[in-house]
């Protein structure tokens, strides 16, 4: 899937970092690598003994500084995207603009077997 997404320039190194997170006791303590060490930092998430955890990196959507932390709960059947990452929200709102992530991600992830969305927003 972090194959797809950069292939349509989603950016996962922000600032010259890579925030990443192999969640072992339910903190979800996040680190930094150098970006220079992206490659490294995608296969040790992809490792197999991590296949009961959840793991995550954050993002930036294409051609723009929003973005946030996508997550690859256990099992990995499915994930969350948690925006937080200079949050585009709607005209005149405190509130997130979904159709503009949405209308962005989905048709880079429904035909890799995406088979449903829930969108929530609290203040």
């Amino acid at each position: 899937m972090l194959d797809r997404l950069t292939s349509v320039d989603f950016a996962l190194s922000i600032e010259g970092a890579v925030s990443h997170l192999v969640d072992l006791d339910g903190m979800f303590d996040w680190s930094k690598s150098p970006a220079a060490n992206l490659e490294s930092v995608v296969s040790e998430l992809d490792r197999a003994e991590w296949s009961d955890r959840t793991v995550g990196i954050s993002l930036l959507f294409p051609k723009s500084v929003h973005g946030g932390d996508l997550l690859f709960h256990q099992g990995r059947t499915s994930i969350s995207l948690v925006i937080e990452i200079n949050r585009k929200t709607l005209p005149g709102s405190q509130f997130c603009d979904f159709g503009w992530y949405l209308n962005r991600i989905i048709p880079i992830l429904e035909p890799m077997g995406l088979v449903g969305v829930e969108a929530q927003d609290s203040l």
